[in-house]
């Protein structure tokens, strides 16, 4: 019975994984007639409308994925109040990282609650087919995430990133935008729990430069963050899990922090009394989101 289960299971994995390319394909074939339009504009008022369909391109999507949930997956969700969120401000997201799966959970979640998200992509992933271009056409920051031995034998690896940060985030401060950053910078495992010595028990050690960074750049637009925390209560499983429906539960907890005043400017690579003040900032934040997590028990599966 069980290898039967199993073997269904894996084919509504397989059918969610074709369902998802083929109208990723689809909803990419406007998206890309629009990227087109926008490479070759150069009128404020022709790139704005321009953008606004590309929103409304990307939502449509989203809403299809959601859709597939719906139909497909059967989740007990546990949300939050969101009546308080508004379409017309900028906002800051900082969420803990377990698999791709966070990424489709945001996205519902928020879906026209608040501005459309971008997200930090890792350079690494733009070789991802018919992705990588979405990416570029909505203005995702691009990151290369440099290892700290790499940053030691060439320190302007760090300066690198955090000016592509700023450059990024310079493109946001006309219209509303979510920017959504996964502090850990990386999707959490028990190997790289162990490897880093993380003084949490469910989460990476955060990192706070690049974030620093896009709040100096934002300081005008956003003095609020959303703290995010996605909880799986059946244990940490991975987005091919949630493909063939084996994530039966998901919980959000959603709590709307001030940034404080204080760390809206500063100079956090030449300013170690600005730096140690935010890391501490974001290390309490992350304190906080590992007492949220242990209420919780979890199988390390990932």
């Amino acid at each position: 019975m069980k290898a039967l289960k199993r073997i269904g299971s894996t084919l509504k994995g397989c059918f969610n994984a074709l369902f998802l390319a083929v109208h990723t394909i689809f909803w990419c074939i406007p998206m890309y007639l629009l990227f087109c339009l926008k490479v070759l504009s150069f009128h404020p008022v022709m790139l704005k409308f321009i953008n606004r369909c590309l929103i409304a391109t990307a939502n449509s999507w989203i809403q299809t994925n959601n859709l597939m949930m719906d139909i497909s997956m059967n989740v007990k969700w546990d949300l939050p109040d969101f009546s308080h969120l508004k379409l017309n401000q900028w906002y800051f997201i900082v969420c803990n990282h377990q698999s791709w799966t966070d990424i489709l959970v945001l996205q519902r979640i928020f879906l026209r609650k608040i501005p459309f998200i971008r997200f930090f992509i890792k350079k690494e992933l733009m070789w991802l087919p018919v992705l990588n271009l979405a990416w570029w056409a909505y203005d995702f920051p691009i990151m290369h995430r440099h290892t700290q031995e790499q940053i030691a034998k060439n320190p302007e690896l760090r300066v690198k990133d955090l000016q592509a940060t700023q450059k990024a985030c310079s493109r946001y401060k006309d219209s509303p935008v979510t920017i959504l950053n996964f502090l850990e910078g990386t999707r959490f495992t028990s190997a790289k729990h162990a490897k880093q010595r993380s003084p949490y028990k469910n989460l990476l050690v955060p990192k706070s430069g690049g974030f620093a960074f896009a709040v100096n750049v934002m300081n005008k637009q956003i003095h609020h963050i959303l703290d995010v925390t996605i909880i799986y209560p059946e244990g940490r499983k991975s987005y091919w899990d949630f493909l063939c429906g084996r994530v039966r539960e998901i919980t959000v907890k959603l709590q709307e922090h001030e940034i404080p005043t204080e760390l809206l400017e500063g100079n956090y690579t030449e300013d170690e009394v600005y730096r140690n003040k935010f890391k501490n900032w974001i290390n309490d934040l992350w304190q906080k989101k590992d007492q949220e997590l242990m209420k919780f028990t979890f199988s390390t599966q990932i």
